[in-house]
Order: structure tokens, then sequence, then C-alpha cells
């Protein structure tokens, strides 16, 4: 039987409007919209504005929310994250937006682009409180080990319920960095009634990513916030991105969800 696999779509990038990136609401969606009809059923959105930069105006989002929800049916997913000096409270912001079903939860602090990426356990704890009041369910992001005890204390907590739903972020700077038996530890440690994606930083071909579709991820992304580079070439548009690994994902036996089957593999009612 074949597999299916949930092709997700971080479509920009944190570098302003340079490279092809797209940053207004019109640009967005319209890339998000073509990709759609190529196979990707989830889209990881941050608050940006017109110069790509990280903010707590949510004017922009919620036009590039409403402008794709008029043409497909993606799962939104908001982000709760990205480098940035805004208070826990501000970080929060984009989850209160109407129709997002996912919210990107980051489990821990680290060294990230040399810089540290603050996320402690009390802020953690408000964000889950968020996400509960506002029908939004979590994304945990996981860049160690440790990561996944303090899942498991919000989970004891009650505040994380079943299914969870783990992505491992590989190969950022100064992050974990990918290998199969790394990624093998990783899955035995997860709690039970647990699926799991991974998403590659700066990666250059799709290898890694067929790599963990092969031991078992059921979530894949890809898109200009992770890496513009397509098969060693710079990409035009993410749309060059999707219809590349759609064909690597073909060769290796897989097919893509549909944004239904996908909420059905990520327990989204």
């Amino acid at each position: 039987m074949t597999k299916k696999i949930i092709l997700a779509l971080a479509p920009t990038g944190g570098w302003g409007k340079d490279y092809h990136n797209p940053v207004k609401p019109e640009e967005i969606a319209k890339q998000v919209i073509a990709c759609a009809e190529e196979g990707v059923s989830l889209v990881h959105l941050h608050a940006r504005n017109s110069k790509g930069e990280l903010t707590t105006d949510l004017s922009d989002l919620t036009r590039t929310i409403k402008l794709i929800n008029s043409e497909c049916s993606v799962i939104i997913e908001a982000s709760t994250g990205g480098l940035s000096s805004f208070t826990p409270q501000e970080r929060a912001l984009p989850l209160k937006i109407k129709n997002i079903e996912l919210g990107s939860l980051n489990m821990g602090s680290l060294n990230f682009l040399d810089k540290v990426y603050i996320n402690t356990v009390p802020d953690i704890r408000y964000w889950l409180q968020k996400m509960v009041k506002n029908r939004v369910k979590p994304s945990i992001e996981i860049f160690d080990t440790s990561n996944i005890a303090i899942s498991e204390f919000f989970i004891k907590e009650g505040l994380i319920k079943p299914q969870y739903n783990f992505n491992f972020i590989f190969n950022y700077k100064w992050g974990m960095s990918f290998s199969s038996s790394i990624l093998e530890y990783l899955k035995s440690i997860l709690p039970k009634k647990s699926i799991w994606g991974a998403i590659f930083g700066k990666s250059e071909d799709f290898s890694l990513h067929i790599q963990a579709s092969l031991q078992g991820a059921t979530m894949i992304r890809v898109g200009f916030e992770d890496s513009r580079i397509c098969n060693y070439k710079e990409a035009i548009s993410n749309i060059d991105l999707v219809k590349a690994i759609r064909a690597q994902f073909k060769k290796s036996g897989f097919e893509l969800a549909s944004p239904d089957e996908a909420r059905k593999l990520l327990g989204i009612s």
C-alpha cells in the first residue's frame, strides 16, 4: 500500500525581499495556492511585514490567510517562533486569527544562527494555554532530546493532548545535525500516540527529506524559510521546490496527502 506523506510549505524566509522571497500577502498567497495545486496540504506562516520582517501587526498575515482560504483548503499553521525581541504575549498573537488549525511550538532554548533562541518553560506553558483557548493544535518543534522531555512534562500537565505531532528540526546552524541513527533514537523516545515530521535547514537537495520519509516521517517541509536551493540550483519560486520534491516522492513510492487526508493524519477535528 502506498504511503501518504504530508507535504508542508514554509514559503517566506527571514532575509527580506531578496532572491525572489515572497513577502507581500498577494505574493505569498499566489505561491501557496499554486503549491497546493501541486500537492502541498499544510502551510507554515509567520506574521511578517512588507519587508519580510517579523511583526506584531497581524494585518498582512490575516490578509494572506484570507486570500489562501478563498482559493484552497490547505491547513494553516501559525508560528509562535522566529528570532525576535518580542514578548511571549506578542509571539502568541497569530494564534487568535480565524482559521488557524496548527501552531508551531518550540520546546526549548538553544543557540541558533549565532543568537540565543529563547523559549523558556514558563513561556511554552503560556503559548500552550493560548492554543488550548483558541482550539489550535500544537506542532511540537524538537531541536534536541531535552525538548522531548519538556514535551512529556506538559503532556503530564494535560496541556498537550494526543495525538502528539512532533517535528524534528535538523541542520540549522548550531542545531541538531541529521543522521539516520539520531533519527532512530529520537523516534524511540517519543511518547505513545505520536507521529513525527522532519524539517531541514539549508538543504541543497532532497536526499535527507526522502531518507526521513523512508524512516517513517508523516510530514516533510520545504520552502524558502528553510532553503531556497533546489537540487543545487537557486529556486525562483517555492513552486520549484514543491515540484522537485514531489517527483522525488513519486520515485520513492510515496503519494502526497490531500488537505483532508492530512487533517486526519494530524488528528485535527
